[in-house]
């Protein structure tokens, strides 16, 4: 798992996981990012419902609409490589 766990801001979700992070996105989480050498870091808000999200995701149990989800994964790459 990709995930990182952030020991200076317990009020954040960090992931290098670009898929689980469009997925997130589109779940309506606000997130910010941050590039370290060759790995670029996504941190979302703790939010109540962020867990269960992350949750979905990774045992393959969340749903949402295809063509949002491709677009959301295309925002992200073009966010990270236009850089």
């Amino acid at each position: 798992m990709n995930n990182i766990e952030n020991k200076e801001d317990l009020n954040l979700y960090t992931t290098t996981d670009l898929y689980l992070s469009a997925y997130l996105i589109v779940k309506g989480h606000k997130f910010s990012t941050e590039k370290k050498g060759k790995k670029s870091y996504f941190s979302f808000d703790k939010t109540p419902n962020l867990d269960e999200h992350v949750n979905e995701y990774l045992m393959g149990g969340g749903s949402t609409e295809p063509l949002q989800y491709a677009n959301s994964i295309k925002n992200l790459k073009n966010l990270l490589f236009n850089r």
